[in-house]
């Protein structure tokens, strides 16, 4: 082996254990944010004292302090303490699918579970509640979904709106607001898989048209049985 090759292994190895103490420092950060020993609106330790207490490098601190500060999560002013900053459901929904992501696989099926557990109940009520001004809004996202061809991120926007939407139309604002952080996670995975199925798009489209009806026609039963298959679909399609 060459002089270079092995400065190169060598410093590939140092890049590696930097970013492995980065992400472990991030996390540990998040658990102290959580249990709320670092409160909301209080200052966290100054960076000399985070080095001392998780024995890391000032470097180490510093980026797991920026991943924090672009989600939202703390507040970094320069000539002022850090401050953990107030969660919204926009942190959240930022927050939720790097959480996820760092579960695995697995993750797919939890989100699958919860949104069956929510989305069932949400299209049920929306049948039950629905107004003429959700049916417009509910019309114009599935056309608007319609229209494309498969998968880009304009109709997964438009797929997720439409969820949300019926979301909405139940009445209830906590529904619209953990689906939104649910669905940052799904729309996550719906890029990243990179697929691009017409045929799979084809169907979702005519599950929300099926879906659309039952709430149009104000049938709970049947729009929580439409949602059911339409979830059901979609997770089978997202573990193939």
């Amino acid at each position: 082996m060459s002089e270079y090759s092995r400065l190169s292994s060598s410093d590939s190895d140092d890049e590696v254990k930097r970013q492995s103490t980065t992400s472990r420092l991030y996390e540990e950060m998040i658990q102290l944010i959580e249990s709320g020993e670092w409160e909301v609106g209080g200052s966290i330790p100054s960076e000399r004292t985070l080095m001392q207490q998780f024995q890391v490098s000032r470097i180490a601190v510093r980026e797991a302090l920026s991943m924090l500060r672009a989600l939202g999560v703390l507040d970094i002013s320069h000539g002022r303490s850090t401050t953990v900053r107030k969660m919204s459901s926009e942190t959240l929904a930022k927050l939720f699918p790097l959480m996820l992501s760092m579960e695995g696989e697995q993750s797919l099926t939890h989100v699958f579970e919860v949104r069956c557990g929510l989305e069932l109940q949400t299209a049920r009520l929306a049948a039950q509640k629905r107004t003429a001004d959700n049916l417009n809004r509910l019309t114009d996202l599935a056309q608007k979904f319609d229209s494309f061809d498969t998968d880009t991120p304009e109709s997964i926007e438009s797929d997720h709106q439409f969820h949300v939407q019926i979301a909405k139309a139940t009445g209830n604002p906590l529904f619209w607001v953990l689906l939104n952080v649910l669905g940052s996670y799904v729309k996550f995975a719906q890029r990243e898989s990179g697929k691009h199925d017409p045929e799979q798009h084809r169907r979702a489209s005519q599950a929300h048209y099926e879906i659309l009806q039952a709430i149009t026609d104000r049938d709970p039963i049947r729009a929580q049985a439409c949602m059911e298959r339409h979830l059901r679909d979609a997770h089978h399609v997202s573990n193939l």
